[in-house]
């Protein structure tokens, strides 16, 4: 839908054929650019598992940011409950619309299909943290300080009390790391 559009997704005769047939063009692509993808992005992943899960019925985070890169679109994944996003933009000086992908506590749903402007692109970047790798979104508890912590749990709105630990803070942190 955020290749071709949300219209002419709604005018497909069967869309299950249509997702079916588009599955199986990216994972073609994905084995020919794999390479070349995992060079010019950094990424790292396995050819097959994304494939496979490309086949699944629910696509992972990490093969959703596979194909964003791959097809050169830009995405915003946020998780309103948590107040964490992650931004998966390619081409961010182009005039290529980001798509802004909202998750509701049950499951994953599109909320616009339309170029983010830059007051909500600025306003998300302000009210949520962003987390840089979703496959790691957090480093060791030693490396960061109590400061940093205590910084991490202002921007996602976690209550503190007094007399928590390093390893306390940590953990509500990485508790609240849910994209």
């Amino acid at each position: 839908m955020m290749k071709n559009g949300a219209f002419k997704y709604d005018q497909l005769a069967n869309r299950f054929t249509a997702e079916q047939n588009g599955k199986r063009d990216e994972i073609m692509m994905l084995r020919e650019r794999a390479k070349a993808l995992k060079q010019s992005t950094g990424i790292k992943f396995a050819a097959s598992t994304i494939e496979g899960d490309i086949m699944s019925q629910r696509i992972s985070l990490h093969a959703f940011q596979v194909l964003v890169c791959l097809n050169s679109l830009n995405a915003v994944f946020v998780n309103p409950e948590t107040h964490v996003y992650a931004e998966f933009i390619n081409d961010a000086v182009s005039d290529k619309p980001i798509y802004i992908i909202e998750r509701n506590s049950k499951n994953t749903k599109c909320v616009s299909m339309t170029r983010a402007t830059d007051h909500e692109l600025t306003s998300l970047r302000a009210t949520h943290y962003r987390i840089e790798t979703p496959q790691k979104p957090v480093k060791a508890v030693s490396a960061y300080t109590v400061a940093e912590l205590t910084e991490m749990c202002h921007q996602l709105k976690i209550q503190m009390t007094p007399k928590m630990k390093k390893q306390e803070i940590y953990d509500a942190v990485v508790k609240q790391l849910v994209l």
